[in-house]
């Protein structure tokens, strides 16, 4: 089962027909979606249940004064506000098992929540919680890979739009070959027999595991060198024969705003960190401080959204941000893994704020103080001799931990929390979920 997305540089003839092939394909016939020819004000119309027979008169282009007609007519039913309370959000931002709270719906409150922490506590986890969303830009779809992604995932999965509108469902194991194909802004899917539909998602596309725990493939997805994924993102990574081309969570594909579609792993910030880097076999502590380091940076960065304004992610994979290569990782290291699982939640802190924590190779001998008084807590400290080189070389900014000066410390008997308040001067560890 896979599914194909690219680029596509003109639009195709109006017309849409969906017909169900035997074996799970499909077929959609050329079309522009129609859901981008809709305005806010029929938008809203159909969210608030307004019967179409009161404005479909007004299409296809529904203004505001003809939005105001429609909704005098005494048969609108204004759509019922949700439910959901805020403590029932941080409960589903944070990851938090569903059947460990589901008994208070429809409607948790304060106290339930505050329960459901005590109840952790008892259980002795740090947290319930696998952290708020992070999304992670892994590539763009350009000519290098001829605008084309190939998806496949053994659970089955579902093609979401923005408004989480399934617009497929793809079963596991099905046989059809779909591949989306999108011209301009929008997206659309191509069938068994070589044609191409539109999906009604204008310029955004969520692809959902069934169940919620399925890993996604990337097919015919590699670039030879972490420089060459750098300079030009069009692929997965690929070391000697491993090509790290699995990624937990959802997959999306968005525009930025220049226009650009990238593919983003949507998944929590501790699944996240556990396929964040590749640092070899080492010590527990190592890996410990090094999953905090990792979670740190994505947190900071998930809380800030300055670093890639106008784009769709918080991070990409590159060590531009932070080498990010996914499921693979997990397979690979299982004790850094196991590490994040034992730090789950825990993060560096200064003054009760998310810290920055900006890492390097080597140093000269010392690292560096970060420029200006931002962060005060990058100050210049004696590197340990395991980290220290005459030349550093190229990349080694020098500024926060030493990586090999780390395993010098920890080497030396140090603990993961005294490594990392060394190196992070003033700051705490404390746990942000």
């Amino acid at each position: 089962m896979n599914i194909k997305i690219r680029l596509k540089s003109s639009f195709l003839p109006l017309l849409v027909m969906a017909v169900l092939l035997s074996g799970g394909g499909f077929f959609v016939s050329p079309q522009k979606a129609e859901a981008a020819k809709k305005t806010k004000w029929q938008k809203l119309l159909e969210q608030n249940n307004v019967s179409e027979s009161l404005w479909a008169k007004y299409k296809p282009k529904i203004s505001r004064s003809e939005y105001l007609k429609a909704t005098r007519g005494k048969s609108v039913k204004a759509a019922k506000k949700s439910k959901v309370t805020k403590w029932q959000k941080l409960l589903e931002k944070n990851g938090i098992d569903p059947t460990i709270w589901q008994k208070y719906l429809p409607k948790v409150s304060k106290g339930e929540y505050n329960k459901v922490k005590k109840a952790l506590k008892r259980l002795g986890q740090i947290s319930g919680s696998l952290g708020p969303d992070m999304k992670v830009g892994l590539f763009k779809l350009n000519t290098e890979n001829h605008k084309t992604i190939t998806v496949n995932n053994t659970t089955g999965f579902r093609i979401k739009d923005k408004s989480g509108n399934v617009l497929r469902e793809i079963l596991g194991g099905q046989n059809a070959a779909i591949r989306a194909v999108y011209s301009g802004d929008y997206f659309t899917i191509r069938g068994d027999d070589g044609e191409y539909g539109a999906l009604t998602s204008g310029d955004y596309l969520i692809l959902e595991p069934v169940g919620g725990n399925g890993i996604f493939e990337i097919d015919d997805c590699e670039v030879n060198t972490s420089a060459d994924k750098k300079s030009n993102p069009f692929g997965c990574y690929k070391s000697g024969e491993v090509k790290y081309d699995e990624y937990r969570g959802k997959l999306e594909l968005s525009f930025n705003d220049d226009g650009e579609a990238w593919v983003i792993n949507v998944l929590p910030m501790e699944q996240y960190t556990w396929g964040t880097g590749e640092i070899g076999d080492s010590k527990t502590e190592y890996y410990k401080l090094f999953s905090i380091i990792f979670r740190t940076y994505g947190y900071y960065h998930n809380e800030k959204r300055t670093k890639h304004s106008g784009e769709n992610f918080s991070l990409n994979d590159t060590s531009n941000d932070q080498i990010y290569k996914g499921y693979k990782i997990e397979e690979r290291f299982p004790k850094m893994k196991q590490a994040t699982e034992e730090t789950r939640g825990k993060i560096v802190a200064y003054k009760g704020k998310t810290a920055l924590t900006p890492y390097c190779s080597y140093t000269n001998g010392r690292t560096r103080d970060y420029p200006g008084d931002d962060f005060p807590y990058l100050k210049s400290v004696k590197d340990h001799k395991n980290g220290t080189q005459d030349n550093p070389g190229d990349g080694n900014h020098m500024y926060g931990l030493s990586a090999h000066g780390a395993v010098g410390w920890v080497g030396d008997g140090k603990k993961y929390d005294w490594v990392l308040k060394y190196y992070y001067s003033g700051v705490d560890i404390k746990g942000a979920y």
